[in-house]
């Protein structure tokens, strides 16, 4: 049976049940000391122990309960800090943070067990005063003395939703952070606004194997007038940050942002850290801008990172750009994003590949191919083809290496003609080393690149690789060597016999 309780953080008469009828956990002890423990969640009450009703049945810690600011004038981070640790400390896996606003003046520290859900409807107002990070997400070092949860590699399988944070109007002097994310793996976390900070999510990672930032979802909504949206940073030694998939996002800083370099998306090398971000995959995101010189829409380093149809607006810039920096390699961006074209992208990097709605470029460093095409059904069928207005082929390539152009000139050991019925076998222009062996229509050319007094043949017969006739383009001199004597009349006889023979033998004059 309940009885109604104060409770001591908010002066609020509160459902209690005893802890003899439930316990949300009953493998644990109740607590002792409660009073000067939390004195929130258990209350004694006539030498009894009692659990506060909304910790009964799955029901979320509401931070609510844990006090209000000293004016009255609202709910603090300390109570939201303060419902934060008492669920970490009892294993409590939900966490809710009601509609209001909420007076931010110290780091919201979100380090709480695996699998933990935090809904958040409030709005998370970062005062003018706070210095350091607004949030701050993931395992942090815990004494002896405050020992749970162990220390871990990452936070895993957390839930966020609803995530916030307003710093106000952009000061450049506060070098502050919205959200800093901290060695989290598997988790969903959704950012439903980030506003006005130095760096508006920092993914931060310092551990290695097991540990690190990957397998995580994140939904973006709302990230405004921070200097840097997003930043990818890793510790010297070690840290991980990969296998990452972001949704959406809407990026802009409004006209009168500080003329200042900043980035959406930031991946900044550490050098000293071998271990490179990878397979972070971004969909979808609006990158908009206004000042033509300072802003950038993103800067990607290390490996098989992906941007998909991304937004590029920037009316003062129309060549807003994402760069590839020379650390990157097999990044990518896919689709044919509004705005984006070839000028859109500066790639430093090795074997990118971008699509633009100016063209595409695939680019390669190494003896890789930059692209194989293959028809496993048969060679002869083809593998490339281009269309006119009318969906008709002008000209394609099949795996047998032919190529056709309109269906009247195509390649294959030189250029064909081809016929009226489409069977691409009649006459052609061809060239090789030595006497033809080509098979060819009557009418084509051959073309011997040795040169010599065998240079140019022209097929007379048949359609094998036979009836070739030796055209000497390059034969001995036609006319006959002037006498040093006078000349008779059987001399010029004998010269024009002589002529005569050397043109029937160069094919120029008929037997």
């Amino acid at each position: 049976m309940s009885i109604q309780l104060v409770n001591p953080a908010t002066n609020e008469m509160l459902n209690y049940y005893p802890t003899t009828t439930f316990l949300h956990n009953n493998n644990l002890p109740i607590p002792s000391n409660i009073n000067n423990d939390d004195g929130v969640i258990y209350l004694e009450h006539s030498g009894s122990t009692y659990v506060l009703e909304e910790f009964m049945g799955g029901h979320p810690i509401n931070v609510r309960r844990f006090g209000i600011d000293s004016n009255d004038k609202g709910y603090t981070s300390a109570a939201i800090n303060k419902g934060i640790e008492l669920a970490r400390k009892y294993d409590y896996k939900s966490i809710y943070i009601p509609s209001g606003d909420y007076n931010i003046s110290e780091t919201i520290k979100i380090d709480v067990q695996n699998y933990t859900t935090i809904r958040i409807d409030g709005n998370l107002k970062v005062s003018e005063s706070l210095k350091d990070n607004a949030i701050f997400i993931g395992p942090t070092l815990h004494t002896k003395e405050n020992p749970v949860p162990p220390v871990v590699n990452s936070l895993v399988g957390l839930n966020i939703q609803g995530l916030n944070c307003e710093k106000g109007k952009y000061n450049a002097s506060d070098n502050t952070i919205g959200v800093k994310i901290n060695n989290i793996i598997a988790s969903s976390i959704e950012i439903k606004r980030v506003y006005g900070f130095d760096i508006g999510v920092l993914l931060y990672s310092d551990k290695g194997s097991g540990g690190g930032i990957s397998y995580n979802t994140f939904q973006l909504n709302h990230l405004h007038d921070n200097k840097i949206s997003i930043k990818f940073e890793k510790a010297p030694g070690d840290g991980y940050i990969n296998e990452n998939i972001f949704y959406g996002g809407t990026f802009n800083h409004s006209t009168d942002f500080p003329k200042v370099e900043t980035y959406h998306i930031l991946m900044e090398n550490n050098k000293e850290n071998k271990n490179p971000y990878n397979n972070n995959r971004f969909f979808y995101p609006s990158f908009e801008d206004n000042d033509p010189e300072n802003a950038k829409a993103a800067k990607i380093s290390g490996e098989s990172n992906t941007i998909v149809g991304p937004r590029m607006e920037n009316p003062a810039n129309p060549e807003y750009e994402i760069i590839f920096d020379t650390d990157s390699k097999r990044c990518q961006v896919i689709s044919k994003g509004f705005g984006l074209y070839k000028g859109c992208v500066k790639n430093l990097g090795q074997e990118n590949s971008y699509e633009t709605n100016s063209g595409n470029l695939l680019t390669t460093n190494s003896e890789n191919p930059v692209l194989t095409l293959q028809n496993k059904a048969s060679s002869a069928f083809i593998l490339y083809s281009g269309l006119d207005i009318n969906d008709k082929t002008v000209f394609s390539v099949n795996g047998e290496g032919k190529g056709f152009y309109s269906n009247s000139v195509y390649a294959e050991q030189g250029f064909r003609w081809t016929t009226s019925d489409g069977s691409k076998n009649d006459r052609g222009l061809f060239s090789g080393s030595g006497d033809p062996s080509i098979s060819a229509n009557p009418g084509s050319i051959y073309i011997n690149n040795n040169g010599g007094d065998k240079m140019l043949w022209v097929k007379t017969t048949g359609s094998s690789s036979t009836g070739w006739k030796l055209i000497g383009t390059q034969a001995a001199p036609l006319t006959a060597t002037i006498p040093t004597t006078p000349v008779t009349a059987q001399d010029v006889w004998n010269r024009l016999h002589d002529l005569e023979e050397k043109l029937k033998e160069a094919g120029l004059l008929s037997s």
